[in-house]
């Protein structure tokens, strides 16, 4: 909402601006002078200037989008230039003293010699004919908005287009979280433990977390806290003694938000390449909450596993990290033979 009242402001200002350029530096000792309407000269500027304004709008909103960019362009510049020739009769008619306005049987000379004369028939030494500024000023308009107008389609273009490449990132992700959570699940049913029950319930709650918020571009930091901490009961439920898991969370998270499941992949890596049953296994995962930053580290110790060395999971969740925060975000990675560390830093 914000966004919208200031892009209107802007217009606005900007607006009035035009409208007072002819103005602007035409009287001596002054900056700004308001236009006379008894004068054929201001009034013709003033008058054309606010169309010129209102053209500029019309074809920036209305004509480029439904006839340049749709292949009509025949149509477009047919409209463009009889809209350039209205113009320059306006101008011609409109530059006249109020009293002989609507009598053209009064007034003598050329379109071009009326237009470059005071109300008192004096002319404008060294001044651009009426015809000659109409026609720069319109040439500028069409110019400027079919730039304005072409940054701007490509620009939505990019965005539709990160959309769609985050969209196909998230579908990517979840599927890859449910397959590693059954089997965790998976696992606790072989060995017929009691705690199964408690586990699908804990999955299904973590899915319906997913389905709500995997779609939405933000959400409350205290609800994607809430989630990780599902998931790690979870994995407590699944693996029981045979690894210790320490974590911890400090600082306020409430009144912050961030973008859903983008810290669960770098804790779900750490479960699946830092757990051996045979082995003794740490996971050590702290996140900090500062006013206006987040910082993610996961520890684990390196065990023998059979799983790969990459996922599809953490590869996607660079990319996402990338396409959202972009210079935003760092990431540092230490590892050697006995331990991998990663610390995830970002603003809220």
């Amino acid at each position: 909402m914000k966004k919208k009242v200031s892009y209107y402001a802007t217009l606005v200002v900007l607006s009035i601006a035009f409208l007072l350029l002819p103005y602007i530096f035409t009287a001596t000792g002054s900056i700004l002078r308001l236009p006379n309407f008894n004068n054929g000269h201001d009034r013709t500027y003033f008058e054309i200037y606010f169309m010129l304004l209102v053209f500029f709008y019309l074809n920036y909103y209305m004509l480029i989008p439904r006839l340049y960019f749709n292949k009509k362009r025949i149509i477009y510049f047919s409209i463009v230039f009889g809209s350039m020739f209205f113009f320059l009769w306006f101008s011609n008619i409109f530059d006249q003293p109020f009293n002989v306005l609507f009598t053209p049987e009064k007034t003598h000379g050329s379109p071009i010699e009326m237009s470059n004369q005071t109300p008192t028939g004096e002319a404008f030494p060294g001044n651009p004919s009426q015809y000659q500024h109409t026609i720069l000023i319109y040439i500028v308009g069409i110019i400027t908005s079919l730039f304005l107008a072409s940054t701007r389609r490509l620009q939505k273009a990019e965005i539709e287009k990160t959309e769609a490449e985050l969209s196909f990132l998230k579908a990517q992700i979840n599927p890859h979280f449910l397959f590693n959570t059954l089997n965790s699940i998976y696992s606790l049913a072989i060995v017929k433990d009691d705690r199964t029950a408690d586990a699908i319930i804990q999955l299904s709650e973590l899915m319906r977390y997913i389905l709500d918020n995997a779609n939405n571009d933000s959400i409350a930091l205290d609800r994607e806290i809430n989630y990780i901490n599902n998931y790690i009961l979870l994995q407590k439920s699944r693996l029981g003694d045979t690894v210790k898991i320490d974590y911890c969370v400090e600082g306020s998270i409430y009144g912050k938000r961030i973008t859903p499941l983008i810290l669960i992949s770098f804790i779900e890596n750490a479960f699946k390449h830092g757990v051996n049953p045979d082995e003794n296994s740490e996971i050590d995962i702290r996140i900090t909450i500062t006013h206006k930053q987040l910082e993610l580290l996961v520890h684990n110790k390196k065990v023998h596993t059979v799983q790969s060395e990459s996922g599809i999971g953490m590869k996607n969740t660079m990319e996402r990290l990338e396409h959202l925060y972009n210079e935003h975000h760092t990431i540092e990675i230490t590892q050697n033979d006995k331990m991998y560390a990663i610390k995830l830093t970002m603003e809220l």
